[in-house]
């Protein structure tokens, strides 16, 4: 039987989604989930992921899926799941699904979630690993970036080494960038930003670059011109500005049906 999960993980302290085969392996996403269903069902089982996040990015809606014996069919995947697994990895929803799916290789769409604490006095402690506290940043300026992101176009530029992919050219359906509440209980403090990018794919540390590029704008050292420039270049060396740190990235959603682009989607 196949089935299909929807996973949210905290993954400060994992080093990503993927099993890394070598020795003394670091612990992973994927290799936390499988040593539970082997204790389930007694024997190996693989589960694919639709999004291989890096070490230290978390998650909020991944999607994973994998195949099980059909003589546990009728066991409370999520409820057995939860009881083996890490506190910081949580099987939000587990069902069957068709046995063609496929989690990775059928997706049309993932969003990424990128936070940005811009308040320099303090940072509350719980909000601490899932933002990049890089302080204040031009929000005007950074909207005006977004808008040259929409689209298809060879996101080269933005891809970090490390992968042999050799078809660079990528779709973003949508970009927004929002100022959320201030948060309860806390001295008033600047807003909490977040960056939201949904795309039919992303490259290497595609949305870390992204998010490092906004910060650059964002504190006056580049403006839309230069950015579209330096995009066209279409080499990471040619962009000044730095990858984000990892923690203020998530995945949040994954879509299996093609969303309709975006003409403008900067929020206010």
């Amino acid at each position: 039987m196949r089935l299909k999960l929807l996973l949210a993980y905290v993954g400060s302290h994992y080093s990503g989604w993927q099993i890394q085969e070598k020795p003394n392996q670091p612990p992973t996403i994927q290799g936390e989930l499988e040593a539970a269903f082997h204790t389930l069902v007694g024997g190996p089982v693989r589960v694919h992921g639709a999004g291989r996040t890096d070490a230290g990015v978390h998650a909020r809606g991944q999607v994973a899926h994998c195949d099980v014996p059909e003589a546990r069919a009728g066991l409370d995947w999520r409820r057995s799941l939860n009881a083996l697994l890490p506190s910081e990895i949580r099987v939000l929803m587990a069902g069957p699904e068709a046995p063609d799916f496929h989690a990775r290789n059928n997706v049309a769409c993932k969003t990424y979630a990128y936070q940005f604490w811009q308040e320099r006095s303090f940072i509350p402690p719980e909000l601490a690993p899932f933002v990049w506290n890089c302080g204040p940043l031009n929000l005007n300026a950074i909207r005006r970036i977004l808008p040259r992101l929409l689209g298809e176009h060879d996101f080269a530029g933005l891809q970090n080494t490390g992968t042999d992919i050799k078809n660079t050219r990528r779709t973003i359906f949508a970009a927004t960038i929002t100022e959320l509440p201030q948060m309860e209980d806390y001295p008033q403090h600047k807003p909490l930003l977040r960056l939201s990018v949904t795309a039919d794919g992303f490259l290497k540390q595609m949305v870390r670059n992204i998010a490092g590029l906004l910060v650059a704008c964002g504190r006056g050292k580049l403006d839309q011109h230069s950015v579209t420039e330096l995009l066209n270049v279409r080499d990471r060396q040619a962009l000044p500005s730095v990858t984000a740190p990892a923690g203020g990235l998530a995945l949040v959603r994954v879509e299996y049906a093609q969303p309709t682009p975006a003409v403008h989607t900067i929020k206010q």
